[in-house]
């Protein structure tokens, strides 16, 4: 689109042509007396004058006018923009060469400056000295066009000298006819200092793990010192009690009256429930620091071995058992799985009422992604009020002499089955046996 001067320079140029080619050769054909072409001449050169004039006239007229009616448009949008501008929560800032040319109210609230102080400044003297060369850097690149928009935080120092965070967006437009930078700001100085308090605040955290972390580790180390002193040291002078006592009943009971020999085998039986006792702790103990790696279990074989270690009781007892075949694979860690099925079957075989032959069943049930394993039995059963305490260490429902044991098992079936990511849990009543079950992941379902 040509410019308004060359608009009009041509369209005289056109019209000056059209009426020297045309002109001449009407008036050769008008006039047929020679003597009058002079005057004709003159005639003619009046009129090009007068009308090429009234045609420039009009067509600057018509220029005029649309230049008016674009400036009116022009400041038509410049006063909406401006209203649009004061009125958003967003700070705006327009600069060319860095001296700001327009601020709008909430970049003055920002700055803590007047608009006309502002308009005095360079951008460069709002901004903290950190961050000023790359925002120079930054907008000259947007300058020579080596640059787009770009996104940045960064710091400025208002009028009373607080420093303020700013999320900045710059680009570059038209302004007033000629090429300038635009930078929109939005403050998060208190998204900064909650930043900042989140990290020191972190910092304390890791300090304090580290902290608990030592201390845990020399309490574990302690926990071992002293595991190993309880399975060595107090084991050493109890199993001497044992054999003792048993040599005692053994060799010299004929030397011992009724009350003698009562004396020696209650020894004998404390003896041998403090060892059973210390072997349950040692258990749990073991389970809860050592290290278990999961791997694929056949739990056919994990029960197969449980049965094993109980075969005595078992025969014994005379009690039934039946086994559900082709149990699933699951993850888990096998002395671990091992020692939770042979505590299951312990109880199932003690926990039965007198004259009752114990019966006993494991199944499974495969879901989605895992699989859930019952042991179910027909002894005395547990109240339903005390189903959660008997999975705690040292919870004992029943005295001593009447079901012996050291109240620790189910605590190890429970650490155990957590140790693995799985569950534990029973259905019971007085009186109609228990249903324990256990919850693991599936291998190639996890």
């Amino acid at each position: 689109m040509t410019s308004p001067p060359a608009r009009i320079a041509l369209i005289y140029l056109v019209f000056s042509a059209a009426w020297v080619f045309f002109s001449d050769r009407l008036l050769l054909m008008l006039v047929t007396d020679t003597r009058h072409l002079a005057e004709w001449q003159t005639i003619k050169g009046m009129a090009f004058v007068l009308i090429t004039a009234g045609l420039i006239f009009w067509l600057l007229r018509r220029e005029l006018a649309a230049t008016q009616h674009a400036n009116v448009v022009l400041q038509l949008q410049e006063k909406r923009l401006r209203k649009i501008t004061d009125t958003i929560s967003v700070a705006v800032f327009i600069h060319h060469g860095g001296r700001l040319r327009y601020v709008n109210p909430q970049a003055i609230a920002y700055s803590g400056y007047s608009e006309a102080a502002l308009l005095n400044m360079d951008l460069w003297d709002l901004v903290h000295p950190d961050y000023r060369a790359m925002v120079m850097d930054r907008s000259q690149a947007r300058q020579y066009d080596r640059g787009g928009r770009a996104r940045y935080e960064l710091k400025i120092i208002t009028q009373s000298g607080v420093e303020r965070w700013l999320e900045i967006t710059a680009d570059t437009i038209d302004f007033e006819g000629i090429p300038a930078g635009l930078a929109t700001a939005y403050d998060i100085t208190e998204r900064k200092r909650v930043e900042a308090a989140l990290r020191l605040l972190n910092q304390e955290l890791e300090q304090r793990v580290a902290h608990r972390t030592a201390d845990l580790q020399a309490t574990n180390r302690e926990l071992e010192a002293f595991s190993y002193s309880v399975s060595h040291d107090l084991r050493a002078p109890l199993r001497a009690i044992q054999g003792f006592t048993q040599a005692l009943l053994e060799d010299h009971a004929n030397q011992l009256d009724a009350s003698g020999q009562d004396f020696a085998q209650r020894i004998h039986a404390a003896a041998n429930r403090l060892d059973g006792l210390i072997q349950d702790l040692l258990s749990y103990s073991r389970l809860s620091r050592g290290e278990i790696r999961l791997k694929p279990i056949n739990f056919d074989n994990v029960v197969a071995e449980a049965i094993a270690q109980h075969e005595t009781e078992i025969h014994d007892a005379a009690a039934r058992l039946e086994v559900a075949s082709n149990l699933p694979v699951v993850i888990g860690h096998y002395a671990t799985l091992v020692q939770v099925i042979s505590n299951l079957l312990s109880n199932a075989l003690k926990f039965v009422a007198p004259g009752i032959t114990p019966q006993i069943r494991i199944w499974a049930e495969v879901g989605a992604d895992n699989m859930k394993l019952f042991v179910a039995d027909n002894g005395i059963g547990i109240d339903p009020a005390h189903q959660q305490r008997i999975f705690q260490v040292f919870e004992r429902l029943h005295g001593i002499e009447t079901y012996p044991g050291t109240g620790i098992g189910l605590a190890i079936v429970n650490k155990g089955v957590i140790r693995m990511g799985g569950e534990v849990g029973v259905t019971s009543s007085l009186g109609q046996g228990s249903q324990f079950w256990i919850r693991l992941q599936i291998e190639g379902r996890q």
